[in-house]
């Protein structure tokens, strides 16, 4: 039987978002990439980007679509305090009945990622990552796109996006 053919597109478009949780999760990788751009960007590069996004912003303030500069990320302690509480009330589901992950994610996987993500990960430094590049927004279909803007360390390099989201249909 033949796969519709929006398959192979959310087949990428998830292992692109794969590869992106894991270089923007992988210690240290992307605050590399980060502070590489960051050192090879003159400082008038960045003013000139800056500047022009703001401009753009302002003078089509009513035209949604303009790219726009996205305010620094700072999530309040209280709603990561109530985050953390909630993930470590979490109620766990029995134990699946194979020894495999036929069934779907393991019960003590995602119980050391719950775990994880209830009293180890550091919200904080995450946003110091984020907020250490130009973020931009823009509206696209109706939907605000948060985006990031870093440049390669390779003259010539290819332009990527790495995107995320959720799957359209089954």
């Amino acid at each position: 039987m033949k796969q519709p053919e929006d398959r192979s597109r959310r087949c990428f478009l998830k292992a692109s978002s794969m590869l992106g949780l894991a270089v923007a999760f992988s210690p240290g990788t992307i605050g590399e990439a980060f502070s590489y751009s960051k050192s090879q960007t003159t400082k008038e590069e960045d003013t000139m980007t800056q500047t022009s996004a703001t401009q753009r912003g302002s003078e089509q303030a009513a035209d949604r679509t303009a790219i726009r500069p996205f305010p620094k990320v700072k999530v309040p302690e209280a709603e990561l305090t109530d985050l953390r509480r909630r993930i470590n009330a979490t109620r766990w589901p029995e134990r699946e009945q194979v020894a495999d992950a036929t069934q779907g994610v393991q019960l003590a996987t995602m119980q050391k990622l719950a775990q994880y993500w209830g009293n180890e990960h550091d919200w904080r430094k995450c946003e110091a990552k984020i907020n250490a590049v130009p973020n931009f927004i823009t509206e696209i279909d109706g939907l605000d796109i948060h985006f990031i803007h870093v440049r390669s360390k390779h003259e010539n390099a290819l332009p990527m996006i790495v995107t995320h989201g959720w799957p359209l249909g089954g």
